[in-house]
């Protein structure tokens, strides 16, 4: 497989898990330093909140993954589908979602920081991913990230 073909099924994906992976390592050893500082002492609740979250951010993933199957194959930009909203819902499922839930369902404020850092990091890296769709894509693309949020939906009210 091409490298550029590559980079387009990946994206900036694999350095990003690499990165967050490190992170969360740290913020493990950090959890267990600290004694695991819990964010309430009554967890029922946030339980709840985090199954929510993960469960969310399972359905956003698959959706947008659906809906970019169709759009990657005919080389053209994915508008449609959770990608009305979000530029990287695939990512956005993880960090935003996912993730979160995790560290609320494990009642964790380490996780939660650590959840947190990961935003500006992923935004960072995206970076580059989106000069290459502005490369290929031009003023739709950029017209397209005027009108979407990166990792937290942008809604419009018409």
């Amino acid at each position: 497989m091409a490298r550029n073909t590559l980079r387009k099924v990946f994206g900036v994906g694999p350095i990003g898990v690499g990165i967050s992976a490190m992170l969360l390592l740290a913020a493990i050893a950090i959890d267990r330093a600290l004694g695991h500082p819990r964010i309430t002492d009554h967890p029922s609740w946030i339980k709840i909140i985090g199954a929510l979250l993960v469960f969310t951010g399972l359905i956003l993933y698959l959706w947008a993954v659906y809906t970019l199957r169709g759009w990657w194959l005919k080389n053209r930009l994915c508008t449609s589908g959770p990608f009305r909203w979000f530029r990287h819902p695939v990512y956005a499922a993880w960090i935003t979602f996912i993730l979160t839930g995790v560290a609320l369902y494990l009642n964790s404020w380490v996780l939660l920081i650590w959840v947190v850092s990961l935003h500006p990091v992923w935004h960072w890296l995206v970076i580059r991913e989106e000069k290459m769709m502005v490369e290929h894509f031009g003023d739709e693309y950029r017209r397209y990230a005027e009108r979407t949020g990166r990792f937290i939906p942008r809604l419009r009210v018409h």
